[in-house]
């Protein structure tokens, strides 16, 4: 039997140390901070220090932005320990680079679509292929169109944009990613994270009722 590897998981806008450790504990592989201003998961600098501080080295932080100014990425990514730094917006290559660190492109189906990924984004470590609002900050819980798969790349694919405990394994089956990102599908009504439906999941995800 062909077995997948295990995907890998993303929890995204993560805002404060329990949805952290909760997500690292039930098997995240990487813990997204949003810094885009635009973002009602926005977090400062000291929160991302706080959260950065109490999880494992293995866990991967990835920094969010979208459409934000030069300087004000330069002021937050000199401050805090991230891995990797993940643009939203109309980032092209040359301002992808700039930081000195992987990083990972959100795209939508706006913008000529998934078309032509790796010529646009040639050092991009993967990308993460998401429902835009207008401005580009994703997490609004509405998924792309999932008849329109056809991605034009040879990196990792992570699937984002409405995915919850309800679909994601239906995602997973339809497009066999490399991984999943989750934000808003893993909070309750008051937009904070549910560390229930973090576990949830991520269990789904990993698929750990293989026996099924």
């Amino acid at each position: 039997i062909y077995v997948m590897k295990e995907i890998k998981v993303k929890i995204c806008g993560v805002k404060d140390i329990r949805a952290a450790l909760a997500s690292e504990e039930s098997g995240a592989d990487y813990i997204g901070l949003v810094f885009c201003k635009k973002s009602k998961r926005c977090i400062s600098i000291n929160t991302a220090k706080q959260i950065i501080s109490v999880l494992k080295p293995s866990t991967q932080k990835v920094a969010l932005f979208s459409n934000d100014e030069e300087k004000y990425i330069e002021s937050v990514m000199s401050e805090i320990k991230a891995d990797i730094i993940q643009f939203h917006g109309n980032e092209v290559e040359s301002d992808c680079i700039k930081h000195g660190l992987p990083y990972i492109k959100g795209v939508s189906e706006d913008n000529d679509g998934f078309k032509n990924l790796d010529k646009k984004y040639p050092n991009a470590l993967a990308f993460i292929i998401d429902s835009h609002q207008d401005d580009g900050i994703g997490g609004t819980g509405k998924t792309f169109d999932w008849t329109n798969n056809m991605f034009d790349t040879k990196k990792p694919i992570i699937i984002a944009g409405g995915l919850n405990c309800d679909n994601v394994e239906d995602a997973i089956k339809l497009f066999l990613p490399y991984g999943v990102d989750v934000s808003s599908g893993v909070e309750s009504n008051d937009g904070n994270k549910d560390l229930n439906l973090i576990r949830k999941f991520i269990k789904k995800a990993k698929n750990e009722n293989k026996s099924k």
